[in-house]
């Protein structure tokens, strides 16, 4: 009898867990859909921005960021190490984004990629996949922190890597002029302070998510 609780609950800790995956991956596909211009574009550069060289070499970090976030689902998914709160997180980091999107409309101007070596090739991808709306806040940013903030709850031993990481995705943000420094910072708040809210809450909601 108790072999078979057992396995129900394990059933059902699996079920909700999938259910949330699929949820956090639906969240993470939408912003595709509002990734377009609108009437309203805000351009948010600073002097500093302005100083920042545009350097193709930080293509690399900026690409790895998805395969690497989504590792880190799995990760947590598989292991069911906290995994409900990192995907709270992240769903509630993207809905926050994505209000911010529709109401206030960021804009990166872009200067043509004129080279054709292997960096700047991957430049041009970038700028070909990935559309120079919705920066602020920058969700590579946040849900970088986000990961990164994960590991360091749950007490990683590779968590000073993962926050090293996160903090090389930021900066090719804006080494590859996709973000200003406002979406940066902007970004790594939202992702921090998000994650580090549901991670210090103690008692689980009565929905049984956390």
């Amino acid at each position: 009898m108790k072999k078979i609780l057992f396995m129900t609950n394990k059933t059902k800790i699996y079920l909700v867990n999938t259910v949330l995956l699929l949820i956090t991956f639906l969240s993470s596909c939408f912003y595709f859909l509002i990734n377009t211009s609108r009437p309203s574009l805000n351009v948010i550069q600073t002097v500093i921005d302005v100083n920042i060289p545009r350097l193709p070499v930080f293509a690399i970090p900026y690409i790895a960021f998805l395969p690497l976030f989504w590792a880190t689902m799995v990760y947590a998914f598989i292991k069911n190490k906290s995994f409900r709160r990192l995907a709270c997180s992240v769903v509630i980091i993207n809905l926050v984004a994505y209000l911010v999107y529709l109401f206030f409309q960021t804009y990166v101007p872009r200067l043509p990629v004129e080279s054709n070596d292997f960096f700047s090739g991957l430049l041009k991808f970038i700028y070909t996949t990935d559309q120079p709306y919705n920066c602020f806040p920058s969700l590579h940013v946040a849900l970088s922190a986000s990961a990164a903030t994960y590991f360091m709850f749950i007490k990683y031993k590779m968590r000073w890597l993962f926050l090293a990481i996160a903090i090389l995705i930021s900066l090719s943000t804006l080494f590859v002029k996709q973000h200003f420094i406002l979406d940066v910072l902007s970004g790594a708040a939202l992702g921090v302070g998000v994650t580090w809210f549901l991670f210090k809450l103690k008692r689980p909601n009565k929905l049984g998510l956390l």
